[in-house]
């Protein structure tokens, strides 16, 4: 019997992440996975409206109640920013198997998905299985690894048949500015200057860090400071670079100011970050 669970499980799906999401949400390729995984990300929208930005302008409003998939390329950039009165929950998903070679192949045509309210029939089911992953990973609850990769499984079956629910052609006054957002993310050691951008985009400064904080949820100097520290602890953990060329890249002037806002933001030192990642914690 343990032989055949076994074998389900290295043959279906597993689950990798399920958790509340940070945002603004950042992927870049220098944080990509390696080469040959084949991760699904699920973001359900819980409350509030969020705007998406895939690898280049414009961006899309995803609103409360509805659902994306994505899979990311290597190449890909993508930003998931919101207000404060956003929530997000990401789970995100490791087909095993066969269905590891049909997502690969899927993803030559197309890699994102947006379950939206009247549009998609599947939206309501997966709200619940979302839901129900969250009931099954509760702290006191035992964990039950056939349960998980069966709600795996079904995500990955909701990827593979769903029809892409959009392209992104929404456009709107403040789209202009998903630009120089993934700039800032592109670019994060950059010396940004607030004027230079306002300048950039013909608004005087207060306008333009109210017009941007509408996209993102933040002013630019928080966007600025969140994106680099999200850098930057991503570099620590997957890799062996010294804290103080991390510091420089990330557009730190010193190892001691970054150590700083580092341990400010995460609650805990460079060095005890990459240290945790390494003891597995």
């Amino acid at each position: 019997m343990e032989k055949l669970r076994q074998a389900f499980l290295t043959s279906s799906a597993s689950i990798e992440i399920s958790e509340k999401c940070s945002l603004p949400y950042v992927y870049t390729p220098t944080l990509s996975p390696p080469e040959g995984d084949c991760y699904i990300d699920i973001f359900y929208i819980v409350n509030g409206t969020v705007e998406v930005v895939f690898n280049k302008p414009p961006s899309k409003k995803i609103l409360s109640g509805e659902v994306f998939l994505l899979n990311v390329k290597r190449s890909d950039y993508f930003i998931l920013s919101g207000d404060s009165e956003s929530e997000v929950i990401h789970v995100k998903i490791l087909p095993h198997g066969v269905y590891h070679d049909l997502v690969m192949y899927k993803n030559h045509h197309e890699n994102l998905q947006i379950l939206q309210k009247g549009s998609s029939n599947t939206l309501p089911a997966v709200i619940e299985m979302i839901k129900l992953l969250f009931i099954i990973n509760d702290g006191e609850n035992q964990k039950n690894p056939l349960l998980e990769s069966t709600v795996a499984l079904f995500f990955v079956q909701v990827y593979l048949t769903e029809e892409q629910g959009f392209l992104f052609s929404s456009h709107n006054a403040l789209n202009h500015l998903s630009a120089l957002i993934l700039e800032i993310i592109k670019k994060p050691g950059y010396q940004w200057r607030v004027k230079d951008m306002a300048k950039k985009y013909n608004m005087n400064t207060n306008l333009f860090i109210r017009e941007f904080k509408k996209v993102t949820g933040f002013t630019p100097l928080n966007f600025l400071k969140k994106v680099r520290l999200n850098r930057g602890k991503c570099l620590l953990e997957k890799t062996d670079t010294p804290v103080s060329v991390i510091a420089c890249e990330c557009g730190y002037n010193s190892h001691a100011s970054f150590a700083h806002y580092i341990k400010k933001e995460f609650g805990i030192t460079p060095v005890n970050i990459r240290k945790n990642k390494r003891d597995g914690m």
